[in-house]
């Protein structure tokens, strides 16, 4: 079970709206990395924004969501995709970079994971996601 929220409210009053629609009533604490969860609750969650919009994910299971406007950053693509993903660069830059993000945020490390780290051609439960100019990816 999942549901996907996009507002173009802040993260914080999107996740606010959220646990009020879905009846959730918990605290919000934190892992050694910064995630955050609900306590003493068996819903997760997960966050992310970029220009315009916020995005929210619910889910039965831990579970990562990163949204990027589309873009192409060279200097990003040489510090951070292995040679197997950089054969995929200019068109799957973003679906890549939200792929990477979704999955460190899913695993509760965020950036010290090390974003070089993830090789997106073995993640195998994901969902990508195009709208105006945006790309979403979720990992569960």
């Amino acid at each position: 079970m999942h549901k996907i929220y996009i507002s173009k409210k802040s993260t914080k009053d999107l996740l606010k709206e959220v646990l009020e629609e879905n009846n959730i009533n918990s605290n919000i604490i934190y892992n050694e990395y910064g995630k955050p969860y609900l306590e003493n609750n068996e819903i997760y969650f997960n966050l992310s924004n970029s220009k315009d919009y916020s995005v929210c994910i619910i889910s039965d299971k831990e579970v990562g969501i990163d949204i990027e406007y589309i873009t192409y950053r060279t200097r990003i693509v040489d510090s951070i995709f292995n040679k197997k993903e950089k054969t995929n660069i200019p068109l799957e830059f973003t679906k890549t970079w939200v792929l990477k993000e979704a999955f460190v945020k899913k695993i509760g490390m965020g950036l010290t994971y090390g974003l070089k780290n993830v090789d997106t051609t073995k993640i195998e439960d994901y969902e990508i996601i195009e709208f105006d100019n945006y790309v979403i990816g979720i990992v569960y």
